[in-house]
């Protein structure tokens, strides 16, 4: 399956390389870049630049975080067709878009975080009084492997991996080229097999803006691991609900930016 993915999500290319001292021809691998169209209820909602792999996962988590899927019992049909990059959700109540929401209504590209939103996402959730505690030993330990694991980054050098975790390990790894796709097929792929995320830590080598705590904080994990950094907003809303932000973990060294006391020393 790994390796089938891989093959669907890259593509050769000839390039010319300077090395310093001359040119060659040569070939590399790159990411390829398709246009997902998701299909809500008949409208089409949006078209998500992707690399094509886990289409399924991607759009139920961009509609979940999107606010239009809660649970996987909202889903009545779910087609995908490949071969045209697109997959049709129908939900129970066949439920519209709103009004001025309607057909096309536009791109969200591989860096895009949010498209066109609901009126109703419910209630936030905070999370601070969840029990989850970690130790950062295997906080460093699960950031080398989803680093290992990254094999579209490891061959095009233009992707992005996320990972799903539990105490025991790594669950799912999901690659994009935009890393807020990865975490919408976390999202997706959770929904899909009904799982309560409130005992999971989110691990990804991608920035965490304010955009990514978004769509994270509705899937109630209470611990986001990043090899990246964090922006200040980011933080802010960390804070505000709850979640302990782990993040720049590189070199065996880590920084707690937020509710530092899940993470333990020598459990």
């Amino acid at each position: 399956m790994v390796q089938d993915n891989l093959s669907k999500a890259l593509r050769i290319f000839p390039v010319t390389r300077f090395d310093g001292i001359r040119f060659e021809t040569s070939e590399v691998p790159l990411a390829r870049e398709v246009a997902l169209r998701i299909i809500y209820n008949r409208d089409q909602v949006m078209t998500v630049a992707c690399v094509g792999n886990h289409l399924d996962e991607l759009a139920v988590g961009f509609l979940r975080s999107e606010g239009f899927l809660r649970s996987f019992l909202d889903i009545e049909s779910l087609t995908v067709r490949e071969d045209e990059a697109s997959v049709e959700v129908l939900t129970v109540d066949h439920r519209r878009v709103k009004t001025g929401m309607g057909r096309d209504c536009g791109t969200l590209f591989s860096s895009g975080a949010r498209g066109i939103g609901s009126e109703d996402k419910g209630e936030e959730k905070y999370l601070g009084s969840l029990s989850m505690r970690l130790d950062p030993k295997k906080i460093l330990h699960w950031m080398e492997e989803l680093v290992g694991r990254s094999v579209l980054h490891n061959a095009s050098h233009g992707t992005h991996c996320s990972a799903l975790v539990d105490r025991k390990g790594i669950l799912i790894c999901r690659e994009d080229i935009g890393r807020h796709n990865t975490i919408d097929m976390i999202g997706g792929y959770a929904l899909l097999h009904d799982m309560d995320c409130s005992d999971k830590i989110l691990m990804t080598t991608g920035r965490i803006s304010s955009e990514m705590v978004n769509k994270i904080r509705h899937l109630g994990i209470p611990i986001l691991v990043s090899r990246s950094a964090p922006t200040t907003e980011a933080i802010r809303i960390l804070e505000e609900v709850g979640i302990t932000l782990v993040a720049y973990v590189r070199g065996g060294k880590m920084n707690i930016y937020t509710h530092k006391d899940r993470i333990i020393l020598g459990l």
